[in-house]
């Protein structure tokens, strides 16, 4: 019985993070884009649940700020790896590139 109340927990967070990047996306919500992703990190550290791949590689993980390509961050292919550089803070991100 437990455990399956846990999952539905871990179930509704995931939900929220999803509505909250959804939010991100829309221009009407600029100004509070860095507070949603704070709340988007306070909710997976509270129910434990990790943010999926497509959601977490569009943060900088420094200063927190939702990369958008061109406007405030930078894409290169370099060595088979992708590199996403972060124009606030100047962090650097690599995933590896197939």
């Amino acid at each position: 019985m437990y455990t399956k109340k846990k999952n539905i927990i871990k179930q509704i967070a995931l939900e929220r993070i999803d509505i909250l990047f959804e939010m991100i996306n829309k221009k009407e919500y600029d100004l509070y884009k860095k507070r949603y992703i704070e709340l988007i990190f306070e909710i997976s550290m509270r129910y434990r649940v990790h943010i999926p791949l497509i959601y977490k590689r569009s943060i900088c993980k420094k200063c927190k700020t939702y990369l958008l390509y061109g406007t405030n961050s930078r894409v290169r292919i370099k060595n088979k790896c992708k590199i996403i550089t972060c124009f606030n803070c100047g962090n650097k991100i690599y995933i590896p590139y197939k």
